[in-house]
């Protein structure tokens, strides 16, 4: 090749790459070598034929990186995955592993081998030795399989390589046997799902000879075949194959779903569900794994509804699965992120009774450790927490209920719905209307006891007012919590609350009510304003002075005791500085730009029975919470 054509394969991959950078004199290259070829747009050269560009830069990678690197591998592998990564828009198309794969093809080198003896044992290199032969392998006309497999245990899980090697079986059948003898030869971790692969791909081209392997080699002795292949039973595509095949399948499925060990037990489980992606009228399988005992059972069928099996959701059956695992008792936390996705979708297409009814259902089950709903199901919170009437109708529901456990979940519900400053949260009419007076009063009971946040205690409450027949209803009962309990203990909330409705002028009945509480807490707050400050129980500046002193002097030492083994503490640098208004950081002995220092800061009302009577205001609290609902007969 000469010199000019060498700096066209060149100028290909900048155009690839680099193009906003290319400058002709840096490659060696004047506007008139490039006639025919390229043609200049905006001052930056194209080429006229995008597949003659592609031919261009595989062929520089194939003389810049791989022929010009061949006795150092390692090094090699570093360059064509830099390559890969700077591709930019032909980031897709592969190229460097295409110039790897042509050379293997043509005889020029050996992938594989390469692979091997660039190996040394760091994550790092295994990755990009993996990425880069990966890619290639599917291009490989032949492959050494024995060397590929030793390659497969080398790299691992970090090879990539049991997907790469099963879409290059996909266009070579007869090799499928060889890949799986190969594995059998020598059982290996690594060589595990390559196992399954092998075994899949086999049915596809050659249905009954391979599903009678498959039959064969899940009563094997040793795991590192048996599990395999179990799994390979579910991936198998089944619409197309025999029903009594499926039969057969499902019987083994069944039959290791009770086996003693629990990897056993859960690759069984993994099978079936997927065996009911492409046979659905096999779905009972779905209820039997639901009854399993395990801690990932609702993980299990949770995610694989959500995420992999998109097509079952057209079958009537398919929610029914999803409520099975309401009530499945001891679900871990974190098992609901499959759930919490389908359920989301079905409040969204307006299935919101079933929603709300699956959660009564696992909420009910899962008193006990009284979970987080927020936690649990971020994204269907988020869809209840905007329909106002819905997250209102939970709160009245969970509120009430005797069992703490339910009170405790509200709670959690309320402290996310104040993170989300979602202040202006109400009781819907239609549900405070179907209490009685008793349950009216013991509704404020569990509110005063549950809600801690000022605003939402006061929103609440005054919601009531909204209610059929509130003037002689629920008017006594809300001005006397308003004055006695609320107004005392969130003064500032309740005027903010109050006095923008007294202000309008309006003269119905919950403007009047509003004036009559706040004329009552004036009533009480006027005299003690009145009073004069004792100033001698007031500290002087020396010992307050003292005071901050010393206790800047105890949190100092505890921030150094609580973060001396941190890592951060490892890694820093501490530089000690005497007082100042920015900050600023030291690396190698230099020191970077200056940050202003700022103050962050949140504050929480608290309620001044907390501070007045401590202990009163916790037994009150505990009474409200323990107390049930008295008989409006009596």
């Amino acid at each position: 090749m000469d010199d000019r054509e060498a700096k066209l394969d060149q100028l290909a991959w900048l155009c690839l790459t680099q193009p906003e950078s290319i400058k002709l004199d840096d490659i060696g290259l004047t506007p008139e070598d490039l006639v025919s070829e390229c043609q200049m747009i905006g001052g930056t050269p194209s080429f006229v034929d995008p597949e003659k560009a592609r031919v261009r830069a595989i062929k520089h990678l194939q003389a810049a990186v791989i022929e010009k690197q061949l006795q150092a591998p390692a090094e090699m592998f570093d360059g064509l995955l830099r390559c890969q990564t700077a591709s930019g828009a032909g980031r897709a198309d592969k190229l460097p592993a295409v110039a790897l794969a042509q050379l293997h093809n043509n005889g020029s080198v050996e992938a594989v081998q390469l692979g091997m003896e660039a190996f040394d044992g760091t994550d790092g290199r295994s990755y990009r030795i993996g990425r880069i032969v990966s890619d290639a392998i599917p291009l490989l006309d032949a492959i050494d399989i024995p060397n590929v497999l030793i390659l497969v245990r080398l790299l691992e899980a970090k090879g990539f390589l049991s997907a790469a090697i099963g879409d290059w079986m996909e266009g070579h059948p007869p090799e499928v046997g060889h890949v799986l003898e190969g594995c059998l030869a020598a059982p290996h971790p690594a060589l595990t799902s390559l196992v399954r692969i092998s075994l899949i791909v086999g049915v596809q081209h050659d249905k009954g000879p391979w599903l009678e392997r498959v039959h064969t080699l899940v009563s094997a002795a040793d795991p590192l075949i048996a599990l395999p292949s179990l799994e390979a039973l579910g991936f198998i595509d089944w619409s197309g194959i025999d029903s009594a095949e499926i039969d057969r399948a499902v019987r083994v499925i069944r039959d290791r779903l009770q086996a003693d060990d629990a990897n056993v037990r859960n690759t069984a489980a993994r099978a079936g569900l997927y065996l009911v992606d492409t046979a659905p009228d096999r779905h009972a399988l779905v209820d039997e794994i639901a009854a399993l005992e395990g801690p990932d059972v609702v993980r299990l069928i949770g995610d694989h509804l959500a995420y992999g099996a998109n097509q079952l959701r057209a079958h009537p059956w398919y929610l029914d699965k999803i409520d099975l695992l309401a009530a499945k008792a001891g679900q871990e936390s974190g098992a609901g992120h499959g759930i919490d996705h389908i359920l989301t979708q079905e409040y969204s297409s307006e299935n919101k009774a079933r929603c709300l009814a699956w959660l009564e259902t696992w909420a009910r089950t899962n008193a006990e450790r009284a979970p987080s709903v927020p936690g649990e199901f971020p994204q269907l919170f988020a869809e209840i927490a905007k329909d106002g009437e819905a997250i209102g109708t939970l709160l009245i529901a969970w509120l009430m209920a005797d069992d703490i456990g339910y009170q405790r979940m509200a709670r959690k519900i309320l402290d996310e719905l104040s993170l989300r400053e979602v202040r202006d949260i109400s009781f819907p009419v239609s549900a405070l209307d179907a209490l009685t007076s008793s349950g009216l009063l013991h509704l404020v009971r569990r509110t005063l006891a549950n809600v801690i946040r000022d605003h939402q205690r006061v929103s609440l409450v005054w919601s009531m007012t909204r209610t059929g027949d509130a003037e002689t209803r629920v008017f006594p009962l809300v001005f006397e919590v308003m004055v006695r309990f609320i107004g005392h203990d969130y003064p500032v909330a309740t005027r903010e609350h109050l006095e923008p409705l007294v202000a309008t002028g309006e003269e119905d009945a919950q403007t009047r009510l509003a004036q009559q509480i706040l004329e009552a807490m004036r009533a009480y707050y006027d005299p003690l304003k009145a009073l004069p400050v004792v100033e001698e129980l007031r500290p002087s500046s020396e010992q307050k002075i003292r005071f901050e002193k010393e206790r800047g002097r105890l949190m100092n030492e505890a921030f150094e005791e609580a973060s001396k083994d941190s890592f951060f503490r490892q890694v820093a640098t501490s530089i000690p500085l005497k007082a100042g208004r920015s900050m600023f950081f030291m690396r190698d002995g230099e020191v970077g730009e200056t940050t202003p220092m700022m103050s962050a800061s949140h504050s929480v009302a608290v309620p001044r029975s907390e501070t007045i009577d401590k202990v009163g205001s916790d037994m009150q609290r505990r009474q409200f919470i323990l107390g049930k609902q008295e008989d409006d007969r009596a």
